[in-house]
């Protein structure tokens, strides 16, 4: 393959970037993954554990309304974690939360079944519903479609906005877990005024840098967005081909890969460049590292050894009033009894 056709070569033809690529993985390996192997090592057991605590929460009261509409990229795996996610927010919705959630395609009806015994309603799009709805919205487009086919975070970008009928969507992972009322997040969903509002991420993790992003589109996009909880308007065609023709220039351009790893946060911060007023919720919603304070609204429990394995720890004790300890469980022997939950509400 030629130069002129591999973005990877041209990349990697500068020994500086390339130096750096390399310093910056040994730093990543002495500081960020080495310290917390052992904690990483247990995420399996106490993914198994976490199954108990799901099926003993309170169930939520039925939906009165769909004021609030949520969206969610799940698979089996991820199934517990996916629930009780939904739940920690939807407690705060007062029966006025409709969750819809995007399949990667492992969801099963027994997945369905155990969700809906927790939240409610609960609408399950499948994949292949999903790909009728995106082949008939966006196939005319020259790169969004192919990279939607292909990109493991695309249904947060694209399927989202397909489905359900509210103006304004909240965007979130199932490694998000929601501690108290998250007033700047319903005050966002509320609003008349088309904005997207984010949890600050922990560094600008871009499919590029922000000045050569500027470079290629011409747009300066925002600092640290992070698509795992997010609040956004609600797309339509013209932004999508609009946002198209970005990527088109992006893969002309050839230093920038179209389907890069981070490229979903990448073109939901181009997107919002167009949404005045566009901005970061308040610090007690941005992404951190280290233990989970207890002044945290929320905390997106991101997929890096440092953070993950406290999604299991830190923040089950956190929703359950005490941020030391894990949350309780039902007995081994017996039917299972629901939690009782003394600081929190679910109406």
């Amino acid at each position: 393959m030629s130069l002129s056709s591999n973005p990877e070569s041209v990349l990697s033809s500068d020994p500086c970037k390339q130096l750096r690529k390399r310093l910056g993985k040994l730093k990543s390996i002495l500081f960020d993954r080495w310290p917390y192997a052992a904690a990483m090592a247990k995420v399996p057991k106490l993914r198994v554990a976490l199954r108990e605590v799901v099926d003993a929460l309170p169930p939520l009261p039925s939906a009165a309304s769909s004021r609030y509409e949520l969206h969610m990229l799940c698979g089996h795996r991820d199934i517990d974690m996916g629930i009780l996610s939904s739940w920690s927010m939807m407690r705060f919705l007062d029966g006025r939360g409709r969750l819809i959630v995007h399949s990667d395609g492992s969801l099963d009806s027994e997945d369905e079944r155990r969700w809906r015994a927790v939240v409610g309603r609960v609408d399950v799009v499948s994949r292949e519903e999903s790909d009728r709805a995106v082949d008939s919205a966006i196939g005319d487009t020259r790169e969004l479609h192919a990279w939607r086919r292909s990109n493991w975070a695309s249904a947060q970008l694209v399927d989202a906005h397909l489905f359900g009928d509210a103006p304004n969507l909240l965007i979130l992972d199932s490694d998000v877990l929601v501690f108290k009322k998250p007033e700047a997040v319903l005050a966002a969903l509320d609003q008349s005024r088309s904005r997207l509002a984010w949890c600050e991420d922990l560094r600008n993790a871009y499919s590029g840098e922000i000045p050569m992003i500027r470079e290629i589109t011409g747009v300066t996009i925002p600092e640290k967005l992070c698509a795992g909880f997010l609040v956004t308007p609600r797309m339509t065609r013209e932004d999508f081909h609009k946002l198209d023709r970005q990527m088109v220039r992006i893969r002309e351009d050839r230093r920038i890969d179209v389907g890069h790893f981070w490229s979903c946060q990448t073109y939901y911060a181009l997107l919002a460049a167009d949404f005045e007023g566009s901005a970061a919720l308040p610090a007690t919603y941005r992404n951190t590292t280290g233990r989970t304070s207890a002044n945290q609204v929320l905390r997106h429990y991101v997929g890096i050894p440092s953070v993950r394995f406290r999604y299991f720890t830190e923040g089950r004790g956190m929703l359950f009033g005490d941020p030391l300890r894990q949350a309780p469980v039902s007995s081994s022997s017996g039917p299972a009894r629901r939690m009782e939950l003394n600081t929190i509400s679910v109406s």
